[in-house]
């Protein structure tokens, strides 16, 4: 793909994802005055902006890889389907909270929830240098090898690691703890697809299964 097509794909999907989130979150909440959606939404999307544009410099194929492969195995379209929503009802339903009025958490609560999303994007950025196979679609490529390194060398999934921590501190981020009936319906799908990309790295990529055997965790050291 040419670089400047790549830039305008790009650019134009992270605008209308960042608008698809404000969405989420200020329709629900009745509220533009939200101050905890609001740094919500900056904490969501300034390390988004930082990780598109560096690596749309550094390593722009790796981005082409983001944005471009859909997923073409049913099992698959449909568990992505389905985290959308989740993910989804994850901002909108602590969102509707603040307009409800439901149990609301403390405020030191919701700020380190913010800097556990930014850190979980922190995660996905190392992953991101580490790991320039990184496809959006559970996929094989020809020259794909296995990565030991970095944060691989501590669990096999690191950028689920990064994206579970976001999940987690959403909620809360939110000021409240009804996203909370959400996050581990989310969390469920995300190790589904984790099951299901091992099976298929374990068939078809050479030292994957080594690799296993010297890593044993999965998402989380010492835990799974």
């Amino acid at each position: 793909m040419k670089k400047y097509t790549l830039f305008f794909l790009t650019y134009t999907s992270v605008l209308v994802f960042f608008v698809i989130l404000m969405g989420l979150i200020f329709i629900p909440a009745s509220d533009w005055s939200f101050a905890l959606g609001w740094l919500f939404w900056l904490s969501f999307c300034a390390p988004t902006l930082i990780i598109t544009a560096y690596f749309l410099r550094v390593n722009p194929a790796l981005i082409e890889r983001r944005i471009l492969p859909r997923e073409s195995r049913p099992k698959q379209i449909a568990g992505q389907s389905i985290a959308a929503i989740l993910f989804g009802a994850l901002i909108a339903v602590p969102s509707a909270g603040h307009r409800l009025g439901w149990a609301a958490v403390p405020a030191g609560l919701s700020a380190l929830a913010d800097i556990c999303i930014v850190t979980g994007f922190a995660v996905v950025f190392a992953v991101f240098r580490e790991n320039t196979f990184a496809s959006r679609a559970i996929e094989l490529m020809s020259e794909q090898k296995v990565i030991k390194t970095g944060l691989y060398s501590k669990v096999r999934h690191p950028m689920y690691s990064g994206a579970v921590l976001i999940i987690l501190a959403t909620p809360f981020a939110l000021g409240s703890w009804a996203g909370l009936a959400v996050a581990p319906v989310l969390v469920g799908v995300v190790i589904f697809r984790i099951l299901d990309e091992e099976k298929l790295l374990a068939d078809g990529l050479k030292g994957y299964r080594e690799y296993c055997e010297e890593t044993k965790y999965r998402l989380i050291p010492y835990i799974w």
